[in-house]
């Protein structure tokens, strides 16, 4: 199945969304990556096994800036910016982006690219 997307850019949400499934996840624990169609578009989802989203972050997830308080979020680094272009970049190639984050259960992000 062929997109209608930028290559590099592309590259560049789910390299970020692994990027920070890796870093969330606690050592020795696997991160998934998954592509399927759902109706005119392909959804491409990333889960982690970390702590998950907290409640309070969700509302500002996608913000420039943007990161967590948590009790290791120092550790963490980052510079709160790489979902927050994500997001534009999706949008820009009339894509979605969104995530689910069951309390405690880690989390998903995923994107939804048109098909060619």
């Amino acid at each position: 199945v062929q997109v209608i997307a930028d290559r590099g850019r592309l590259l560049q949400v789910v390299t970020n969304l692994l990027s920070n499934a890796a870093k969330f996840s606690p050592p020795g624990e696997v991160v998934s990556m998954r592509a399927e169609r759902t109706g005119d578009r392909i959804k491409i989802s990333v889960t982690d096994r970390g702590p998950g989203i907290p409640e309070e972050f969700r509302s500002r997830i996608f913000r420039k800036f943007a990161q967590a308080d948590t009790p290791d979020s120092a550790k963490k680094g980052g510079t709160g910016l790489g979902l927050a272009i994500s997001k534009a970049l999706v949008e820009a190639m009339n894509g979605e982006i969104g995530y689910s984050s069951p309390a405690g259960a880690g989390a998903t992000f995923y994107i939804l690219i048109p098909i060619a």
